[in-house]
């Protein structure tokens, strides 16, 4: 998502939002409110859907807010003959639709995490991030002396007109840099299934990679020449990690079901040669070997 000085970051503006609807709110409507805050700015292009999705996992993940319950919309009622949600519902991991409305809590509110989302994310899981940038001081402007009454003020002289600078615009890798970033995401939660193996993170990979395809399947429609090559070749990437995820959840399984140590060692063994192939997946290939 591209830098905006005029208007709130998405954290920012999640925390502030949830304040002022009394603490709960659901994905959905927390989209279209940054949306019409956006507009509102005097930005065309608002985040996507799946954007804000990430960074409510993000703050769900950092434990900013929690999920608090579900509720049924008038369209998943109608299409369930009016069934009721039952109170022991769990949320999914993935909900398909028609679904119910997850409703997450803040927690606090008072946090700093909220200002910088995804850089906290990356700290937390120990990438580097470089510091915020300071803002430059607002300096006073200079006040001039009026001349002497006595004396008649010089005529000025007639401004130089400035040269007008226009900007570059942003080259192809520049546009698709915040999609390889989240590739780096998920290549984080790797190292976090290889150091705790589990089949929650598993599914946190595969929803990011089925998200993060969507986005790149929809940026790749606007996009020509260079930027859509290397977003095509961000899409395959994805499709392949996709394809390896039966696999990466059958060697969890069988590592949980492990019962002695040898077995355990064997089918950690086999985990790892899974998640190197996911790894390798993610990672591109070099010029050379991509013939240019």
């Amino acid at each position: 998502m591209p830098i905006r000085v005029r208007a709130k970051p998405p954290g920012e503006f999640i925390r502030d939002h949830l304040v002022s609807v009394g603490g709960i709110d659901y994905p959905q409507s927390i989209h279209r409110a940054y949306k019409a805050y956006l507009k509102a700015q005097g930005f065309k292009n608002g985040a996507s859907r799946g954007t804000m999705s990430k960074y409510i996992w993000l703050a769900n993940k950092m434990g900013l807010i929690q999920f608090d319950h579900a509720e049924a919309s008038a369209y998943w009622n109608a299409i369930e003959d009016g069934v009721e949600v039952p109170a022991d519902y769990v949320r999914e991991s993935r909900p398909q639709a028609p679904s119910p409305r997850h409703y997450y809590r803040i927690i606090d509110p008072t946090d700093d995490r909220w200002i910088r989302l995804e850089a906290s994310y990356r700290e937390s899981i120990g990438i580097e991030v470089p510091p915020m940038m300071p803002r430059p001081p607002i300096r006073p402007p200079k006040v001039e002396k009026p001349p002497p009454k006595l004396k008649p003020p010089p005529k000025p002289k007639p401004p130089r007109k400035p040269k007008v600078v226009k900007p570059k615009p942003p080259t192809a890798e520049e546009r698709v840099r915040p999609y390889e970033e989240r590739l780096g995401l998920i290549v984080a939660t790797l190292s976090e299934l290889e150091a705790s193996p589990s089949m929650e993170l598993v599914a946190e990979i595969e929803n990011e990679a089925l998200g993060l395809s969507e986005d790149v399947l929809e940026a790749a429609g606007k996009a020509r020449g260079t930027e859509r090559t290397l977003l095509s070749g961000i899409n395959v990437r994805l499709l392949a990690v996709l394809g390896e995820i039966p696999l990466l959840r059958n060697s969890v399984a069988r590592y949980l079901a492990s019962e002695t140590a040898t077995e355990r060692e064997r089918n950690m063994a086999a985990l790892r040669a899974a998640i190197r192939v996911v790894r390798e997946d993610l990672t591109p290939l070099p010029a050379e070997e991509r013939g240019e």
